[in-house]
């Protein structure tokens, strides 16, 4: 196990007093500015985080909690909040939520104002999973004993130290394959956001499996990643479009990207299901009043939200059970965003 590092432990690297090392890092006076910046240089390489809080001393709790996400502006992670806030209000618990915009340095200084501010837990859906500072980070915090639940993604190497609420991605993927299929497309796309992320790869791989099990038929030309953000995609989108030997179907693997194929769609003057069918991962609202409505994978983003507050209130209380790997189904909800062909 990591151990946390310690106003001793910049003292002794530094050269000077704790005293010093605490008066330098909380801006006190009667440090020079010169010194103050090369402890403050020594700390950061140590990988120290200031607790605000004394979490170690503290015998109260600061009932609050730290939530991070990818994206606010996606309606599946609106929805997840409002699933954790209908558990946390009641219990008179407020959380903070932090926007990453899928940004592991964001994402880093969310997580260390949390630390810092002494929150009593965190829920998180990652960044990118391969992101070494980060994924050291949230393991930091699990040996801090900050309780710590995963939603939508999860890293490899916490899987079974933290507690973990996701959905069956291969499931779902699997049955939206079936259902293509069943409707006549052999010739099947993907479309992929910024990958390093849990989902994108997960979604990829069963993708790939379901397609080479079904016997279907997709190109590399025709799985389509790291459209993010929304104006390089736009372009990759279009060549895409423009192609005379593409899919007659395209899986959307997030809300975000559905939105920004259909707008790429209409620039292109493409016609769906016409031209091109589609079907997307999350079944946001406004898939009701696209013209076609759009066929959609819904993911039960509330039901999670409730689930991981709950999970992470009964670690706060006490609970020392092992980690809980909660894996939800969804559900494929059919409009109009397909041709048979």
């Amino acid at each position: 196990m990591g151990k946390k590092v310690t106003i001793q432990d910049i003292a002794r690297a530094v050269g000077v007093s704790p005293s010093t090392v605490s008066r330098a890092l909380s801006n006190a006076p009667g440090v020079s500015e010169e010194l103050r910046a090369k402890i403050r240089k020594v700390a950061k390489s140590m990988g120290y985080i200031p607790n605000m809080a004394a979490r170690t001393l503290k015998k109260t709790r600061s009932n609050t909690v730290g939530l991070i996400i990818p994206d606010v502006t996606n309606p599946f992670f609106i929805e997840f909040i409002e699933g954790v806030d209908s558990v946390f209000f009641p219990k008179e618990y407020k959380f903070i939520v932090g926007n990453t915009d899928e940004d592991v340095e964001r994402e880093r200084i969310y997580l260390e104002w949390f630390i810092s501010h002494g929150v009593d837990g965190i829920i998180a859906a990652p960044t990118a999973e391969k992101s070494d500072n980060n994924s050291r980070l949230y393991k930091r915090i699990v040996q801090m004993g900050i309780p710590l639940v995963m939603f939508d993604r999860i890293f490899e190497n916490l899987r079974n130290s933290v507690d973990s609420v996701c959905i069956d991605n291969a499931t779902a993927i699997y049955d939206t394959l079936i259902y293509l299929k069943n409707m006549g497309h052999e010739k099947i796309g993907l479309l992929l956001g910024k990958m390093g992320i849990y989902t994108m790869r997960i979604r990829l791989k069963s993708f790939l499996e379901g397609v080479r099990n079904l016997k279907l038929h997709t190109k590399n030309s025709w799985i389509l990643k790291d459209l993010f953000p929304e104006k390089d995609a736009l372009e990759k989108l279009a060549s895409f479009l423009k192609m005379k030997d593409r899919p007659s179907a395209v899986i959307s693997a997030n809300q975000s990207l559905t939105r920004t194929f259909l707008k790429a769609a209409k620039n292109e003057g493409i016609d769906i299901p016409n031209d091109i069918s589609i079907v997307s991962f999350d079944d946001a609202l406004e898939n009701e009043f696209y013209s076609p409505p759009i066929t959609s994978t819904r993911q039960p983003a509330k039901e999670m939200g409730k689930i991981s507050a709950t999970l992470l209130l009964g670690r706060i209380e006490g609970d020392k059970f092992r980690p809980y790997k909660v894996i939800l189904r969804t559900e494929l909800v059919v409009r109009n965003s397909v041709k048979r062909l």
